[in-house]
């Protein structure tokens, strides 16, 4: 059995913030452990971008899967709260490194807010389609 084409569009922003997290931790990942053998002050900020966007796809993966329109809107909703967050973790909400040329500011800190945007928008997007769609 295939997915409808509705059920397609709905997995849109639990991809992207799956997307989210895997990059997180991954190619996009902030910088690494220092000669010493501790870390830098951003892996802070990257873990709790990691466990943010894991839970950020559980419940739009959950959304796309739901048929009660309040419930759908209500984590879609949740969804844009927790993607502003995460827009926010790195740099704002918790501290980077004191460099800016570092790999957290260059490269991680740029996914993250690209990835939050994309999820809130597509997450805004399901919403509207929500309240639109009519009882059949």
């Amino acid at each position: 059995m295939q997915p409808s084409r509705k059920t397609l569009h709905k997995l849109i922003p639990s991809a992207f913030s799956l997307l989210l997290f895997l990059g997180s931790f991954t190619v996009f990942a902030a910088c690494g452990i220092k000669e010493d053998g501790s870390w830098m002050r951003c892996h802070s900020a990257q873990t709790m971008v990691t466990i943010f966007a894991a839970v950020l796809s559980a419940c739009l993966l959950l959304q796309a899967f739901t048929r009660q329109k309040a419930l759908r809107v209500v984590l879609n909703g949740i969804s844009i709260a927790g993607s502003a967050i995460i827009f926010l973790l790195p740099g704002k909400l918790m501290p980077m490194c004191m460099m800016h040329t570092m790999r957290c500011y260059t490269l991680f800190q740029p996914f993250v807010r690209i990835m939050a945007v994309l999820v809130a928008c597509s997450c805004l997007i399901q919403v509207i389609q929500a309240t639109r769609e009519r009882r059949h």
